[in-house]
């Protein structure tokens, strides 16, 4: 009995101490003081705290105060998801996805996916919903895809909400809504998804789901270009050399173009050639120039 009494004593003294260790641990890693993290979050880690395992995966994971080690990154991931935690479900869930130290398994993604989209996990809802999209690992099932993306949106994710946008832009296991659409790419826009203002800028350009609008497509692939969107970049490229949304600026489109170029696309490649032709060799080598200065917001 008294032994009993002891161990009961000590677990209670003993558990501020684990909490205000990961607490130190998590203050260390999101100052980027990795080695302190690492301190802090290893006794845990081999003590069975399932959040320090997670902290040790991203760690290994990101070589974070330690050398990058996917496969031991991977041993603390599958150790803190059997022990209930559900973001490091879902990131087991990517290794297997990606074929990452483990060989590529979409079925065993999908099961790692969903046993943490069952814990409510955003995230791991998207990812799920991805794969029911293209059938990888799972037999192709739209209104699960769509499903899944609804409750992931609602729990907050951004790309999931983008997703549902796609679903009804193209009429994917859903009838076609541009307005939907639309209204989707803007809320995702306003909230920072970069990748959705290329996709508003577009519908501005078509006037699908809203009012056709070259200076507000502009606007929106103007922000897309410059956090690095290649396809955005054509656009901006193409509007400068047609006078479409902006004054007609061949130098601009020359640089945009440029852009566009260095991530293969090639149709940009053809614009250019097109609107090197209004140029002199100064005006050029000056939009190669701040080409080569560009660095994505």
């Amino acid at each position: 009995m008294l032994r009993w009494i002891v161990t009961a004593v000590a677990l209670i003294l003993t558990a501020p101490m684990a909490f205000a260790d990961l607490e130190s641990g998590l203050k260390a890693y999101q100052g980027e003081n990795y080695e302190a993290a690492l301190g802090a979050f290893k006794p845990l880690a081999e003590s069975g705290d399932a959040e320090a395992q997670y902290r040790m995966g991203l760690l290994y994971d990101g070589g974070k105060g330690v050398e990058t080690d996917a496969r031991t990154a991977l041993d603390w991931f599958r150790k803190a998801a059997e022990g209930g935690h559900a973001e490091a479900k879902r990131v087991v869930g990517i290794y297997y996805e990606e074929g990452k130290v483990v060989g590529r398994n979409y079925a065993r993604a999908v099961e790692w996916y969903d046993a943490a989209a069952k814990m409510g996990n955003a995230k791991a809802q998207r990812n799920l919903g991805g794969l029911y999209q293209d059938g990888l690992g799972i037999k192709a099932d739209l209104k699960k895809a769509f499903d899944l993306y609804s409750q992931a949106a609602e729990g907050g994710n951004l790309k999931a909400k983008r997703n549902l946008a796609y679903m009804y832009y193209f009429g994917a296991g859903v009838r076609r809504d541009y307005e939907k659409a639309a209204a989707m790419f803007k809320e995702t826009s306003e909230a920072g998804l970069g990748k959705a203002d290329y996709d508003l800028g577009r519908l501005y350009y078509r006037g699908q789901g809203v009012e056709k609008d070259a200076a507000k497509a502009a606007a929106h692939f103007r922000k897309a270009a410059k956090k690095g969107h290649g396809e955005a970049q054509f656009f901006m490229g193409r509007l400068y050399m047609l006078g479409q949304g902006v004054e007609k600026d061949p130098a601009k489109a020359y640089y945009w173009l440029t852009l566009s170029i260095a991530q293969d696309t090639e149709k940009a490649a053809k614009l250019r050639r097109k609107v090197s032709g209004d140029l002199d060799s100064k005006q050029i080598a000056q939009a190669e120039q701040d080409a080569q200065a560009f660095r994505p917001n």
